[in-house]
């Protein structure tokens, strides 16, 4: 692996029929305190895998393709599940790589991670816009990424569309050497957020997730 990564974030869904923007998600926060320390826009193009089991979707993981448009690169990243029932947030194991020749497909990338998964076939795509600002307040930096998603499967232009919030714990950002135990801050946040007029609905569900589902419904 080129990188491990101990993922720790809180994710909600914004409430359809109501207007809620990065802006207003972000005035809320200076309000709390908390202070800006940089702000960027992404553009992914992402190829969600799985078997033909739905082994990775049913353990509530993720393996997925990543084309990071802005960031000129094309890597594959697999997710781990590790939540705790008793937390708001999410918990995930990243294991990951850029693509430099090292791996050919998917498959290949997933022997190496030894997760006796059958052969991987790309299951959905989801194409996405992330605007993201990177705030601190007492020395506990969050990464905040409002997301605008394209869900679609392979015709492009029978897509769902959907738009999320997720706040990440960027104290020690891209290790996994960090305090487990440490997450008074997310907790705290959560409650602000739910707290506050934002049309929020907090979820634990993965994009992958939400892909599959909302394609599946219509």
């Amino acid at each position: 692996m080129e990188f491990e990564n101990y993922e720790r974030e809180l994710k909600y869904l914004i409430n359809n029929g109501k207007e809620c923007t990065s802006e207003q998600i972000l005035n809320f926060l200076y309000q709390q305190g908390y202070k800006k320390i940089e702000s960027f826009i992404k553009e992914k193009k992402e190829t969600y895998y799985d078997d033909q089991n739905l082994t990775v979707l049913n353990r509530g993981d993720v393996m997925r393709g990543s084309n990071m448009v802005t960031e000129k690169f094309h890597g594959f990243l697999y997710k781990k599940n590790m939540c705790d029932s008793n937390k708001p947030y999410v918990s995930k194991l990243e294991l990951g790589t850029k693509l430099r020749g090292q791996y050919k497909n998917v498959n290949e990338f997933i022997k190496e991670l030894d997760l006796k998964l059958k052969e991987l076939k790309p299951i959905l795509y989801a194409n996405m816009i992330r605007e993201v600002t990177i705030i601190e307040k007492d020395r506990d930096r969050l990464y905040i990424s409002y997301d605008k998603v394209k869900y679609f499967k392979e015709n492009e232009s029978e897509s769902v569309y959907e738009e999320m919030l997720e706040i990440e714990d960027w104290k020690n950002p891209n290790t996994t050497n960090v305090d487990y135990e440490y997450d008074k801050h997310l907790i705290e946040i959560n409650k602000l957020m739910l707290a506050s007029n934002l049309p929020l609905s907090l979820t634990k569900d993965s994009k992958y997730y939400r892909g599959y589902i909302l394609l599946n419904k219509r």
